[in-house]
């Protein structure tokens, strides 16, 4: 027992000897700095030895025609093997982390009278070897080729709907009809589908408090399966303060046979009319008329009539009639 004791006390006073003279510092620098050495050498070896490396290269396809169907989903990875330099494939194995290895491939120009297109291996080295050194060799690739299958869409011509509101602000109108551009777009999709369809909405909008000139885009809804060539379209119109022009204006006849005739109460109304102050000037009597078909009185049971205008500027949406029902009288006339 006291023997071990003092075999504990010389280690102690050995080890405390050698850690505290600052020597074992100086050898475990050296053993670091060979250490370091071999490794340098062995990496500048590595770095300018050339090896193989199987490189993962991401595909991204853009343009893909909305007139056809793809019959089989395409590949969205290539591998290839290639020789180059050890620092080179570092900094491959990088970029495969970062994932910026990738090819587009461009699908603009598919035939759409035809039901395959292939991509050989002539066309992809370009696309390839722009996102390589150009010291890389490319061994093999996991394709020879990509081939798309697919098939043509029957296509239909449609207007554009506005699916919403659209309101001017108080005190101002519309001083023309909301224009849509493209007012019409062409869809594609499975004919009995197409068949079914009037009209491609946009989506849902809502606009208010609207002055001056006005410009919004808004994007297209549409059933699934069916696909717009463009997917947004441009709104525009344009606003401007308003007041009330009133007029007056006779209730005519029309249709009413030679041993007939009609008798209006009141004969004439009041029309008032909202306006932009840039056509105040130029609206007149001329531009409104209010007509009554005769064969829309005969077969009533009763003696009122609603009066709408027959006759306006296309522009004009806001009007009122007063009165808005009048009565009327069919007597027969004496020879």
């Amino acid at each position: 027992m006291i023997r071990k004791l003092i075999n504990k006390e010389k280690i102690k006073g050995k080890a405390g000897a050698f850690f505290g003279n600052g020597e074992w510092k100086k050898n475990a620098l050296v053993f670091l700095g060979f250490i370091a050495l071999a490794f340098g050498f062995w990496a500048l070896q590595y770095f300018h030895d050339t090896f193989e490396l199987e490189v993962p290269i991401k595909v991204f396809y853009v343009h893909i025609p909305t007139g056809i169907a793809l019959s089989d989903s395409l590949p969205q990875e290539i591998t290839i093997r290639v020789a180059d330099k050890g620092i080179t494939l570092l900094n491959y194995t990088i970029k495969k982390r970062k994932q910026s290895l990738f090819i587009i491939i461009d699908l603009e120009k598919v035939p759409r009278n035809k039901t395959s297109y292939v991509i050989e291996q002539a066309m992809l080295y370009p696309l390839i070897m722009e996102k390589l050194s150009p010291t890389t060799q490319i061994k093999s690739y996991s394709l020879d080729k990509i081939e798309i299958n697919y098939s043509p869409l029957a296509q239909k011509e449609l207007p554009v709907v506005i699916n919403g509101t659209i309101s001017p602000a108080v005190g101002y109108l519309f001083s023309d009809s909301i224009r849509i551009e493209p007012a019409h777009v062409t869809v594609y999709g499975n004919k009995n589908a197409l068949d079914t369809l009037r009209e491609i909405q946009t989506v849902p909008i809502h606009y208010t408090d609207i002055k001056k000139k006005w410009t919004a885009s808004a994007g297209l809804q549409a059933p699934e399966g069916i696909r717009p060539a463009i997917d947004r379209v441009e709104l525009n119109t344009v606003t401007e303060e308003y007041t009330e022009k009133i007029f007056e204006l006779p209730v005519v006849c029309f249709n009413v046979p030679a041993n007939r005739k009609v008798l209006f109460l009141p004969s004439t109304v009041e029309l008032g009319v909202k306006v932009g102050l840039s056509k105040y000037s130029q609206l007149s009597k001329s531009y409104f008329e209010i007509a009554v078909n005769y064969n829309d009185l005969k077969g009533k049971n009763t003696t009122n009539y609603s009066l709408t205008l027959t006759r306006k500027p296309p522009w004009l949406e806001s009007y009122r009639i007063i009165p808005e029902v009048i009565e009327f009288l069919i007597e027969q006339k004496n020879d």
